[in-house]
């Protein structure tokens, strides 16, 4: 059970289940996750305030709770063990500055609509109030017992905890990663199905249809050969996949299919996915795109060939049309460019956080690799993948 592994080592994939976690907190998870100290900074809410909320707001009576830490969020892991019962049931308890209710309320029902699909995610847990629905509201002077100056709204959160270990923490065999390759492919016609306003309104610098917008951030590439790899995904962007973008499939994308995304068991088999915060309606391949590119984060020796597996399972199943497929190669040049570029600038906001660095490191390598290899030898190789199954994996 992973309840029994160090805490440390637990915090990572416990907060990565949160929807709604900032890109500041999953660099505190992954930094604790990585280090060889325990220290968390001193929860804002006590937990028997924590334990007071939640046993008001939902049918959990919590018996355990562990501080997972947070900036403007705060996080915590509870077990609640039923009297008169052995089974412990697992819970992620999550306090958010006040956001935008329909983002809650868009992520809520992707999440239930896909567990409905049959897809493995951690879920929501609805509140004793129906009316209430899944969140609450709550001013800050009502959670913590010290005065406070600004009495800013938060809103609550409960889901439930998917046990098991990200991809990113397990032993990846080569059937592993074509399962998972053949998951996102369907995985893609199944979100093609579901629509919600506040996603097809969300605007973010992360979405590859609005990938011109972060050339700004060239600022921080000083590099001269770094900046000609950077400045060439412009390029091919400008002349390449903005005229295709008509043609692309549109639909709901998760929009960060990483391998820290991804929860698979103790002896290494699929899951499930988690963490929707970055869902928004654009068009479909991009999700292709950016998991080819994530995968080939995962090795910096060859990451084009460690990822073939991957990618054979990705286009088993994503059944692309023409313009997509051929876009495909400069797609995932822009992804890299993209957390090329983010890693760039947040390496500048948090000059000593590990994990940046390695983000860096990771897509500076993909990026460097793949364009060694020209487009039409990457796509001869995934056109051959296309007619390849999980036979050839042991």
């Amino acid at each position: 059970m992973l309840l029994r592994r160090p805490f440390a080592r637990r915090s990572l994939i416990l907060s990565k289940h949160i929807y709604g976690s900032s890109r500041a907190l999953r660099t505190i998870s992954c930094y604790m996750a990585k280090s060889q100290s325990s220290s968390l900074p001193s929860p804002v809410v006590s937990n028997e305030r924590v334990a007071q909320f939640v046993k008001a707001s939902y049918p959990v009576n919590p018996q355990s709770i562990q501080f997972l830490g947070g900036f403007d969020d705060y996080n915590y892991y509870i077990r609640d063990s039923a009297v008169g019962s052995n089974e412990t049931k697992e819970y992620v308890f999550k306090l958010m500055v006040e956001k935008d209710i329909n983002f809650f309320d868009a992520v809520t029902k992707l999440m239930l609509y896909l567990s409905k699909e049959g897809v493995t995610v951690s879920l929501p847990v609805k509140c004793i109030d129906n009316n209430t629905g899944y969140t609450v509201r709550l001013k800050k002077s009502c959670l913590v017992e010290e005065r406070v100056e600004e009495d800013m709204l938060y809103t609550e959160l409960l889901l439930t905890y998917l046990p098991g270990r990200l991809l990113s923490q397990v032993q990846r065999s080569s059937r592993l990663l074509y399962n998972i390759g053949e998951f996102v492919g369907n995985l893609r016609m199944t979100l093609q199905k579901f629509s919600h306003p506040y996603f097809e309104t969300r605007r973010m610098d992360r979405d590859l249809k609005h990938f011109l917008d972060i050339r700004g951030y060239m600022k921080y590439a000083d590099v001269a050969e770094e900046r000609e790899h950077l400045e060439y995904a412009f390029k091919v962007y400008s002349e390449h996949v903005q005229q295709n973008l008509p043609h692309f499939q549109k639909g709901t994308v998760h929009n960060d299919l990483n391998a820290d995304n991804f929860v698979c068991t103790n002896d290494g088999e699929f899951l499930g996915l988690i963490d929707f915060s970055d869902a928004v309606s654009s068009c479909t391949v991009f999700d292709g795109a950016i998991f080819i590119a994530y995968m080939m984060m995962l090795d910096c020796t060859n990451p084009l060939e460690y990822a073939k597996p991957a990618i054979m399972g990705y286009l088993s199943t994503a059944s692309l049309n023409e313009q997509e497929f051929d876009s495909l190669y400069y797609l995932v040049v822009c992804h890299l460019t993209q957390s090329t570029l983010h890693a760039l600038r947040n390496s500048v906001i948090f000059p000593e956080n590990p994990y940046r660095t390695r983000t860096l490191t990771e897509s500076r390598t993909a990026l460097k690799t793949l364009l060694k290899t020209p487009k039409h030898e990457a796509d001869r190789m995934w056109r051959s993948a296309q007619q390849k199954g999980p036979s050839n994996f042991v």
